[in-house]
């Protein structure tokens, strides 16, 4: 091997051990790892030691960006479909008008206020702000699935942050590419929106849940056969990629999540379909082997992410515009997190859990870097704001998720501190 082999060999060691110590601090001290993982990316950046070490410089970079989608929409698949195992079918149901809620009020408030306010503050055209403001208006399903599948809430919480996240992935892509199109061609189509988001969720979804089905009877015939796991992971990236293609245009990410709830609630659907051939156990191994796949490709997605930090472009501006935005974002949650825990009486854990989890990412950062492509030659850009929206854009999503670091660890000590006192409290009255 050449040396820049060898080197590359040694970062990706050390990066699967660093992956490793952080899930065990997530699962020993209930501290997100995204932190860790996108702190090593960083450090492991042109800035710090990529350079300095050879390890990832402009060059390495600007080879990667080529593979970005592919990378990104791969880990995207995979980590839906993971998230789409966890959940009980009855609890999304149950869920299903909170999360529509919390989703566009979130999305809407976050996008508006954003944009208004890097508008009225830093003087940014508000067709370009009310962009920006879309790109970082949702949260991260890469990043909020891992943490909320381990906290301790009620399972409708979790599936309601859960399809949040996904709905809001799915919205930041629509309108954030909506926006940019009518800055280019000077038109707005509200009915062209409303169709192009219905189908992303409707036909994507539809189909994830009619494949994932017709699966679970593929896989009845196959769980004693070797590589039965591998064949599955096969077929979910067929599918994600089919309903991607025209005429369906629709959304693989949804489709996903939707493949892994109908393998995930096969007992209900077998009792719906009143099969025996859909209700058959998963081999253990196969879930432990999915679990370690997920975990390679989420700590990846993360280091890779934080690679992208580029600290020699930041200016105080961006800065500063990125922590306007980062409170717009917490307050616009705020405010959402009131009407949801009005709506749906929500515990206090649950209502902490669902301000808690805020964090940006995937979809953000890959759109961070589409208006300085799109917008190129438009009068009302040019390249200073093709910085702005990616070093802001990059500001939010380590801002926000360090905010959910903090907060959820803080949710789940509240959550034992409770459970603590009540039990004291019930020895205390001879229960």
């Amino acid at each position: 091997m050449d040396s820049a082999t060898i080197t590359a060999f040694l970062a990706m060691g050390f990066i699967i051990f660093v992956g490793f110590i952080g899930s065990l601090i997530f699962s020993r001290f209930k501290i997100p790892d995204v932190l860790i993982l996108i702190g090593v990316g960083m450090l492991l950046g042109p800035d710090i030691l990529g350079n300095q070490f050879n390890i990832v410089n402009e060059a390495t970079l600007q080879n990667l960006n080529e593979f970005k989608n592919l990378f990104l929409a791969l880990a995207l698949v995979i980590i839906l479909f993971d998230g789409g195992l966890s959940l009980d079918i009855m609890s999304v149901s149950e869920s299903m008008r909170l999360s529509i809620f919390i989703s566009i009020t979130t999305f809407i408030m976050s996008m508006l206020m954003v944009g208004f306010a890097l508008n009225s503050i830093m003087n940014v055209n508000l067709m370009i702000a009310l962009c920006l403001g879309a790109i970082v208006g949702g949260t991260s399903s890469a990043v909020v699935l891992p943490i909320v599948n381990r906290m301790r809430i009620h399972s409708r919480t979790k599936a309601m942050l859960s399809m949040e996240s996904v709905i809001t992935d799915v919205m930041v892509i629509v309108v954030a590419l909506t926006i940019l199109s009518i800055i280019m061609i000077g038109e707005i189509n509200v009915l062209s929106i409303s169709k192009d988001i219905a189908s992303k969720f409707l036909i994507g979804g539809g189909i994830g849940l009619v494949a994932g089905i017709a699966w679970l009877f593929v896989l009845h015939r196959l769980q004693k056969q070797p590589l039965s796991y591998m064949i599955t992971i096969g077929a979910l990236i067929i599918v994600a990629a089919l309903v991607e293609l025209p005429p369906l245009s629709s959304s693989g990410a949804v489709a996903a999540l939707t493949f892994g709830l109908a393998i995930s609630n096969r007992e209900i659907i077998g009792r719906r379909l009143k099969s025996d051939s859909v209700t058959f156990k998963i081999n253990l191994q196969i879930q432990q082997f999915h679990n370690e796949i997920t975990f390679f490709v989420r700590t990846f997605f993360f280091v890779y992410l934080g690679m992208f930090f580029r600290f020699a472009t930041f200016t105080h501006i961006h800065f500063v515009a990125g922590l306007l935005m980062i409170s717009m974002v917490v307050l616009a949650r705020w405010v959402a997190t009131l009407m949801v825990n009005r709506i749906g009486n929500l515990g206090f854990a649950d209502s902490m859990a669902v301000f808690s989890l805020m964090p940006r990412g995937l979809a953000a950062a890959v759109l961070a870097t589409l208006p300085a492509v799109m917008l190129i030659g438009n009068p009302i850009w040019d390249d200073s704001l093709g910085y702005l929206f990616l070093n802001t854009t990059l500001l939010v999503i380590l801002g926000t998720t360090i905010i959910t670091t903090i907060l959820s660890f803080a949710t789940e000590k509240s959550n034992d501190f409770r459970k603590r006192k009540k039990i004291a409290q019930n020895i205390y009255n001879g229960k």
